[in-house]
């Protein structure tokens, strides 16, 4: 299977290095934010604190102005009269400090250090809480909203960065499987032409025994067969790629069939080659499949555990019924999937980048034509494996159909 393909170090760096400075970037954007709102919020403050004093100035003024209103001493009887002006009430010039300045507030005594005495020492002037509060909520409010602005636009921003980021990946990843699936094709056909090319010289140049011809014979037929296999998997990939993959589906008794083709593939591969071992439900299990298109699904399964194990092999094929649907389970004990890569085995010219399993033959389409087969038959295919040197599991799902009465 071919490696998997690694983002280049360079698309990291810059990744990373755009991430910084558009970080960097936001995080001085909101510090100069709440900078702003900070000098704003004094200046505003000042300007309470300005009315806080124009209001004394004015109470002061009209204390001043009664205190020193006095009569003419050049009356027409020649005499002074000293009369003690009438003050207003501290009611009333709190009513009117109020009226003109209604930031500012009467109080017996200081709620700030810089709280102005009036003139007559009646009450000290301060500034509402209500207004300095509104102030203060004003800025915060201003710097949660850039904060929040600022947040949001590096997360569209990194967000748009990771899509592209992934898309550029998944795109070098495609061209890699897709050039390692071109050397594969080009290997795997050139492997059995170039031995049909030698047996056919031998044939026509040679005169061999009875026994000679048989044995080449069977050579010839299962390079053949690795052809004819070979092409079949590309039309099937392509059908299947364009939609015109048709399967004809007709109620099957899976216990037998799957039997028939078990039995097919370890005659292929060689007798006890693949250590197999059938276990099939007493229940008769019946679903609507192709039998062609399906034995092509348990055939590659059953070449992958040929293929990716050592001997002695052990195959074991399980047939069971899980309430509405078949369970059909394919585990061998060959070389294991990583983590890593069980979310991509089914994907199109995927395979495994072990060094152990790179030289096994192969062109990454088997498990893609597993996956689309049994996903137009309705149900779904899933692999697990501990890890490398530990086996692997495919389970198939099928939908389950009843028993058809007989005609």
């Amino acid at each position: 299977m071919a490696p998997r393909a690694q983002p280049l170090p360079l698309q990291r760096i810059i990744f990373l290095s755009v991430s910084v400075v558009l970080c960097l970037q936001v995080g001085w954007w909101i510090r100069l934010q709440i900078r702003d709102s900070g000098r704003l919020l004094e200046a505003r403050t000042q300007a309470l604190r300005a009315g806080r004093a124009q209001a004394w100035q004015m109470d002061s003024m009209k204390l001043l102005t009664i205190l020193h209103t006095q009569p003419d001493p050049s009356s027409r009887d020649g005499a002074v009269e000293g009369r003690v002006p009438a003050m207003p009430s501290l009611a009333e010039r709190r009513q009117m400090i109020q009226a003109a300045y209604p930031q500012v507030e009467l109080v017996p005594r200081p709620m700030a250090p810089d709280d102005p005495l009036m003139l007559d020492g009646a009450a000290f002037l301060t500034l509402r809480p209500a207004p300095l509060k509104e102030l203060e909520d004003e800025r915060w409010h201003a710097v949660f909203r850039a904060s929040t602005e600022g947040a949001f636009m590096v997360f569209a921003v990194l967000f748009g960065f990771v899509l592209l980021y992934r898309k550029l990946s998944e795109e070098l990843d495609l061209k890699l499987r897709q050039r390692n699936f071109t050397s594969a094709v080009t290997h795997e056909l050139k492997t059995p032409i170039a031995s049909l090319r030698v047996w056919t010289e031998t044939l026509f140049t040679r005169e061999l025994v009875p026994d000679q011809r048989q044995r080449i014979r069977g050579l010839m037929e299962k390079d053949l067969e690795r052809l004819n296999e070979l092409v079949g998997n590309l039309l099937d990939v392509a059908r299947a790629e364009s939609g015109s993959l048709v399967l004809h589906l007709a109620p099957l008794e899976l216990g037998p069939w799957l039997a028939g083709v078990c039995e097919g593939m370890d005659h292929r591969l060689g007798p006890g080659a693949l250590g197999l071992k059938l276990e099939c439900s007493s229940d008769p299990l019946w679903v609507d499949a192709d039998p062609k298109a399906l034995s092509t699904v348990v055939e590659n399964l059953l070449s992958n555990a040929y293929k990716y194990a050592s001997e002695p092999r052990q195959t074991t094929v399980t047939l069971d019924g899980d309430g509405e649907d078949v369970l059909l389970v394919v585990s061998d004990q060959g070389h294991g999937i990583s983590a890593k890569d069980l979310p991509r085995v089914f994907h199109r010219f995927f395979r495994v980048g072990d060094e152990m399993t790179r030289q096994v033959a192969g062109t990454g389409l088997g498990l893609f034509l597993v996956k689309e087969i049994v996903t137009r038959h309705g149900g779904e295919v899933r692999v697990s494996s501990r890890g490398p040197g530990f086996g692997s599991a495919f389970t198939i799902r099928l939908p389950r159909r009843a028993v058809p009465e007989a005609s």
